[in-house]
């Protein structure tokens, strides 16, 4: 169909505005013009929306989550726990992360700057506080681990971080409850054993001290 149109101020003859598109909108049971315009909200709206997302789904509780895991981070945990073949191991794998720990220092950093990347895509989709801590501990611990000379890809190789994390996001987003409840016991009893842990260290120290005082002492008297 065509339309016309008045010009400036309301006076003057009709002006041509040309062919006018038409399409059904569902529930107005009839065409309505288009203008072509698309509202684009931009970067900066985008990252609103994503914090607002999140925001919500750390509200939603058990409510399934709506932002699925991007293949992408599927692929990224693969490519650093398990894009190598070790051989004489019988099927084990090793992934670019056990690798960047040959390099003292700045492969750790890279390998933890990666596995961090994992565990902000699981933010991204929605996973609960508790599953996120228990994603930093995994990787934490591996960090550690990694430390070690040789640790790294010995760490890699069995307790794989980045594959453990993905499987945490795709379990807290297909059920909430269960994995929020399991999360929660491992950081109780990781805290716990912290606890005891510090302790222990404080008694050993001072009943080493006290070992040591008394050494020096019966060597004097």
């Amino acid at each position: 169909m065509t339309g016309t149109g008045v010009g400036p101020g309301g006076g003057g003859s009709p002006r041509d505005l040309g062919p006018i598109e038409g399409h059904e909108v569902p529930g107005t049971g009839g065409p309505v013009a288009s203008t072509g315009v698309v509202v684009r909200r931009g970067v900066g709206g985008e990252l609103r929306q994503a914090a607002r997302d999140i925001r919500d789904v750390q509200r939603r509780g058990e409510v399934p989550n709506s932002r699925p895991l991007p293949d992408w981070v599927r692929r990224l945990a693969w490519l650093l726990d398990d894009a190598f073949a070790v051989p004489g191991t019988d099927g084990r794998r090793v992934g670019v992360d056990g690798m960047l720990t040959f390099v003292p220092v700045v492969g750790d950093l890279a390998g933890l700057g990666l596995s961090l990347v994992v565990v902000l895509a699981g933010v991204g989709a929605g996973v609960s506080l508790p599953t996120t801590l228990r994603m930093l501990l995994n990787v934490g611990f591996e960090s550690l681990v990694g430390l070690v000379p040789f640790g790294g890809a010995l760490a890699d190789m069995v307790y794989k971080a980045n594959n453990r994390n993905v499987r945490l996001i795709e379990q807290d987003l297909a059920d909430r409850r269960r994995t929020r409840r399991s999360s929660a016991a491992v950081l109780a009893l990781t805290v716990l054993v912290l606890a005891v842990g510090a302790v222990m260290t404080v008694l050993v120290m001072v009943a080493g001290v006290a070992l040591l005082v008394w050494f020096l002492a019966w060597l004097i008297g």
